[in-house]
């Protein structure tokens, strides 16, 4: 009697979810790295446009409201004003510097072409709130230049509550800032009550007269991070890892299924 072998074949598996699979996830992967890439230019045009603002001529109040009337952005452009502050009407940003717990001194500054313009003058430490001593305090028409900050964005989710009591925010409010001054700072300027400016104003260090070292103005400089170019490689750098494990493991698959076929 002759015995009859039984040979068995596997049955090759089929790669095709695995390529659909890895080509989505490669396609969404190479997209998230060149949505980064754009925002890598967009993000140099704007360092280098906030660059050449700080050398650039300054411009006016008017200029700004101009500006954001015909909706061009506004933030980071060099303005002169002439006017004078309103010391009694300070208000405080709660801002630390590194360590030092303290506040940015917002005064508004009653500009002579119709503006009211909460000014940014710099940090002083929280125990000089609501005090003169050591403050410099700027009387009369005086001209000034800085740079318009558009703040609105800096408030998140935990920023408390502003304490009235003291006039401290904890973040940029400029509507509710502008609403607690008082009546008076909307006295008549030109024959016109000034009109609250849309943007705050960060001082230009230097450009206060007085000798007196507070508040303490921070330097105009462009501080934005720019790590676009790292995230578009990482990007990247997961395509190219995921197209390669993917086929070491198609490889895998096919070999394992060629040595099965062959088994008596």
């Amino acid at each position: 009697m002759s015995e009859v072998s039984t040979v068995s074949v596997a049955r090759p598996r089929s790669n095709r979810a695995v390529i659909i699979t890895t080509a989505i996830c490669v396609a969404l992967l190479l997209a998230l790295g060149t949505w980064q890439v754009f925002r890598l230019q967009w993000k140099q045009q704007l360092i280098e446009s906030r660059e050449a603002a700080l050398t650039a001529n300054p411009v006016t109040m008017a200029d700004i409201e101009a500006g954001i009337e015909h909706g061009y952005d506004v933030d980071f452009l060099k303005v002169r004003m002439t006017g004078e502050y309103r010391h009694d009407a300070t208000r405080y940003v709660y801002r630390p510097r590194g360590k030092r717990p303290g506040v940015q001194v917002i005064t508004p500054f009653i500009d002579r072409t119709g503006f009211v313009v909460l000014t940014d003058r710099g940090f002083i430490d929280e125990a000089q709130i609501g005090s003169a001593q050591g403050m410099r305090l700027p009387e009369g028409e005086i001209t000034i230049t800085g740079i318009t900050r558009n703040r609105a964005g800096d408030r998140n989710l935990f920023s408390p509550e502003p304490d009235l009591a003291r006039n401290v925010w904890y973040w940029y409010d400029l509507p509710a800032i502008a609403a607690s001054l008082p009546e008076d700072v909307s006295a008549d300027v030109a024959g016109q009550p000034p009109i609250t400016a849309s943007v705050f104003v960060q001082a230009e260090p230097g450009t206060e007269p007085g000798e007196e070292k507070s508040p303490e103005p921070e330097d105009l400089k462009v501080e934005l991070p720019n790590n676009h170019l790292q995230y578009a490689l990482t990007w990247y750098y997961l395509a190219l890892v995921l197209m390669v494990m993917s086929w070491l493991f198609i490889r895998r698959r096919r070999r394992e299924g060629g040595a099965g076929g062959s088994r008596a």
